[in-house]
């Protein structure tokens, strides 16, 4: 068979292929068999070229002549497989020992041959090799294409996580609100049913304190009055932990100074700690040291109604729920004083109605020793 007739029995293969020979002779016989029939084909003369030209272009198929001038090919091949992780290669070697095979594949060889080889022998191997070559370039790039894929699937499935993970973030906060929204809301028709069936102030001031202790805990709480002169007195409180010799002194004290400081304020008021708390009192702060303290001055139409008072120990702060139940429950407390107002001065014009003078105590109806109406 001679060569024109066993080239062209072959297609191109897509492999780049490097020679490394000082031999013309072997250069010219494998360049005949490949020149046009491989993607790209070039020449080194020593091991040290050919390592630099893989460094600037890959190839996937390096031929190495064992006898190169001054340096052995398998070491040659040797570096050139460390340089250049998968590529193919083939061994020219005069004559093959078993030795020399075993060198050879461990070096990164997949095949030996003679140049005594015939042509088209030669040529029929070094087509193996090739094609080996170009099934292990075919698969690197399919690794390669799928390792991307996998690089892009995984940041898709991050970025799907962590949507996932906001959106459960965002659900659970949605279901939080809405489960306070749900509280609110039931608390409120509870306590506006309860408070519209008080139209006297002393049933109403129980009314509350009562549904207040019940939602808050054992607290201190206090409501403070304006009488018809325009200063604060106490109309009713619960000592939970005030000496009860003490309690109604600091309460009437507390009627003169903490009532009118927030009586034009809206909605509840916080404060904790001796200083906070001396911002607001000046030298009355002394009887609320240590202390964490709601306020909600009950204003109607620009008028304040009533001060709901609450404190306890700076060690039992109060919540953010204890603040929204006491917005709510200050609100409707002062919607049932005014109406309470209105019911007893009904027969007076509106700008003659006034406000209330501190309940009397009810000798009669003791509620229980840490309870009290105001004297």
């Amino acid at each position: 068979m001679d060569h024109d007739s066993t080239q062209a029995d072959f297609s191109p293969i897509t492999v780049r292929v490097l020679v490394v020979s000082a031999r013309p002779s072997l250069k010219r016989k494998i360049e005949s068999m490949l020149d046009g029939v491989v993607e790209s084909l070039r020449f080194a003369r020593v091991g040290s070229v050919a390592e630099r030209m893989i460094e600037e272009s890959p190839c996937d198929l390096v031929i190495v002549d064992r006898a190169l001038p001054g340096e052995d090919g398998l070491e040659v091949l040797e570096r050139l497989s460390d340089k250049m992780q998968g590529v193919s290669g083939v061994m020219i070697v005069e004559s093959p020992s078993a030795e020399d095979a075993v060198r050879a594949m461990r070096a990164g060889a997949c095949d030996l041959i003679s140049p005594r080889t015939r042509t088209s022998e030669v040529l029929r191997r070094v087509r193996l090799a090739a094609k080996r070559a170009e099934r292990n370039r075919q698969r690197d790039q399919r690794i390669g294409r799928l390792r991307k894929l996998c690089h892009t699937l995984k940041n898709a499935q991050m970025r799907v996580s962590a949507q996932v993970g906001d959106m459960c973030n965002d659900l659970v906060d949605a279901y939080r609100d809405m489960s306070e929204q749900l509280t609110d809301v039931r608390m409120t028709g509870e306590l506006e049913t309860l408070l519209r069936q008080e139209l006297e102030i002393e049933g109403l001031l129980r009314t509350v304190l009562e549904y207040t202790l019940a939602r808050l805990g054992p607290t201190n709480a206090a409501v403070f009055l304006p009488s018809s002169s325009g200063e604060f007195s106490l109309g009713a409180y619960v000592n939970h932990d005030v000496p009860k010799d003490h309690a109604e002194v600091m309460l009437d004290h507390l009627a003169d100074s903490l009532a009118p400081a927030f009586e034009d304020r809206e909605g509840v008021q916080c404060m904790s700690g001796s200083a906070e708390i001396e911002s607001w009192l000046g030298c009355d702060a002394h009887w609320l040291e240590d202390r964490t303290v709601l306020v909600y001055a009950c204003r109607r139409e620009g008028e304040c109604l009533g001060v709901l008072t609450l404190f306890r120990d700076q060690g039992r702060s109060f919540s953010e729920a204890n603040i929204r139940a006491v917005n709510i429950i200050g609100g409707l407390f002062a919607a049932q004083l005014e109406r309470v107002i209105r019911v007893h001065h009904r027969h007076l014009p509106k700008h003659k109605w006034g406000v209330f003078d501190p309940p009397a105590q009810d000798d009669g109806d003791e509620w229980w020793d840490d309870w009290g109406m105001a004297a």
